[in-house]
């Protein structure tokens, strides 16, 4: 589902990942007919994780 969302995703002034736009996911997986309630207990782990993946990414290059 993130993969299809990129306008969901926050990028920051770098180009970083700053997180993700939870409503506007809910909305999506509403309309495809996703589970909501598992899907909003699951995605603030997933944003976390990108969020770290992208720190992590920036502070190499």
């Amino acid at each position: 589902m993130l993969t299809g969302a990129i306008g969901a995703i926050r990028i920051g002034p770098r180009g970083g990942i700053t997180g993700l736009d939870l409503p506007a996911l809910l909305i999506q997986a509403q309309t495809l007919g996703y589970d909501r309630p598992l899907l909003a207990r699951l995605l603030p782990f997933a944003e976390r994780g990108m969020v770290a993946g992208s720190g992590k990414v920036q502070t190499e290059t």
